[in-house]
């Protein structure tokens, strides 16, 4: 038997998943899956990547996230430096998809896919769960669809997701801004979102050469916390924190945002600077709809 190409099996989901797709322009339903498009009821049509993803915004946004950025950050996940995270999230996951045979899984701003794929490689959580992957920057999504898998990756804007109301059993957002808005749209009565936030020490030795370079050189994750209880009630949180091996400090600098407005000639001296060990600092907040 051939082996399907990405965009045939990309194809084959976006037929299967048609009822949950919705146009971002019109918000009407999607009405058919073309050769190498997809059209709304309203005919706005948007493309089908041969790398095996769907463009759902009419209007690519300039993003900080270039290739450069994901492909350091598959670097840093392959060392295993995320581990922990992943295999709380996994975890997570697995005990809010336990009652029902069929789940929907939303990662926003999944980049290059990391989590996604660590998900759809667990047999258990990939028998049971529907994965879908969104991020506004195709260099991330190009190489989320490296893997073979049945993730549905799109390119789309987090203030307009592509999605009909209440479709959504989990969405999982790590290290990614949020729309709560949109969020509790989308999901299901019970459904979560599982946050990853920053802590307080997270990088801090990055932090530390650069402070008389950034805005702020110390954080505080309060305001990210206090939006979150704004909208969701909070049943679950922790606290993830160690110091690991740096392995590469280039592809540390690359893959934090916290370096974006650095010189080139600011990068290279970071890149001399004696930095042996990394804090991890993190803090997983699990949140549920219905918030009274």
């Amino acid at each position: 038997m051939r082996k399907l190409k990405k965009i045939e099996v990309l194809r084959e989901l976006l037929n299967e998943n048609i009822s949950i797709l919705r146009c971002p322009v019109c918000k009407k339903s999607i009405k058919s899956i073309k050769e190498s498009s997809v059209l709304c009821e309203n005919n706005h049509c948007f493309n089908i990547s041969k790398k095996g993803y769907v463009n759902l915004v009419k209007n690519n946004a300039k993003t900080i996230y270039d290739k450069k950025l994901f492909e350091s950050r598959s670097k840093i996940y392959e060392y295993g430096i995320y581990d922990e995270l992943s295999k709380e999230i996994m975890d997570i996951v697995d005990k809010y998809t336990s009652k029902k045979n069929a789940n929907f899984v939303l990662d926003v701003g999944c980049g290059e896919g990391y989590y996604l794929n660590q998900l759809y490689s667990d047999e258990k959580i990939n028998s049971k769960c529907k994965l879908f992957g969104i991020d506004i920057s195709r260099e991330g999504l190009s190489l989320a669809t490296r893997y073979e898998n049945s993730i549905l990756w799109s390119v789309s804007d987090l203030s307009n997701l592509p999605f009909e109301n209440g479709k959504f059993d989990i969405i999982i957002d790590i290290l990614s801004p949020s729309n709560y808005s949109e969020f509790t749209r989308v999901l299901n009565k019970g459904g979560v979102v599982i946050k990853v936030i920053p802590d307080e020490h997270y990088l801090k030795e990055i932090r530390s050469k650069i402070k008389d370079k950034i805005k702020k050189d110390t954080y505080s994750n309060k305001n990210v916390i206090n939006s979150f209880k704004d909208n969701l009630e909070i049943v679950y949180d922790k606290r993830i924190t160690y110091k690991t091996n740096i392995y590469n400090l280039e592809d540390f600098i690359k893959m934090t945002p916290l370096t974006s407005g650095l010189s080139k000639e600011q990068i290279n001296e970071l890149n001399k600077c004696d930095i042996e060990n990394i804090t991890i600092d993190l803090k997983i907040i699990v949140g549920k709809v219905g918030k009274s």
